[in-house]
């Protein structure tokens, strides 16, 4: 079922919390953290080159978002924004910077998270509920990948989730 993406805006999160690897129950967001570890081959993370979203499982892309970082200040260009994403934010973010383009009503949680995952150069993994604007209950669990066209240096991310409505 299909749900106008009015119903999807933020009125309120409920709470935010960070998990391990380890904690994610969502199988598609295990397939893309293993396939990213398999890619990266050891290194911080693998050339957005070497991470090809059709190698993932189908269910799985719809539900993802490819980012480039730029800057300073740091600043995260679409790349790639699923039509399951674009579902839930209303609207299309490939193409799009999110500060220089003044992305509302979507991606300030990565705005808050990416930087962390650029900090400690690891992948980051968390679940957030939320309330939409008409009152439905929501969860978003969350991978976060980081890129790394050097090996080194964390110059993209992928974010891989997964949407459930019901009862927080």
């Amino acid at each position: 079922m299909l749900i106008p993406h009015d119903d999807f805006k933020v009125s309120r999160i409920v709470k935010s919390d960070f998990m391990d690897v380890e904690d994610l129950e969502v199988p598609g967001l295990l397939k893309a953290y293993e396939y990213w570890d398999k890619v990266r081959a050891g290194r911080v993370g693998p050339p957005r080159r070497d991470f090809r979203l059709e190698a993932l499982p189908a269910e799985v892309i719809p539900c993802m978002a490819m980012v480039d970082f730029i800057g300073p200040p740091l600043d995260f260009y679409y790349r790639f924004f699923g039509t399951r994403m674009v579902e839930i934010a209303g609207q299309e973010l490939t193409g799009r910077r999110y500060h220089t383009d003044k992305i509302t009503g979507y991606g300030f949680v990565n705005a808050e998270i990416f930087p962390i995952m650029i900090e400690k150069r690891v992948p980051i993994c968390s679940r957030t509920q939320w309330i939409t604007v008409r009152g439905l209950d929501m969860t978003t669990s969350t991978v976060r990948l980081p890129l790394s066209e050097d090996g080194e240096t964390i110059t993209g991310g992928v974010t891989a989730n997964s949407f459930q409505t019901g009862h927080i």
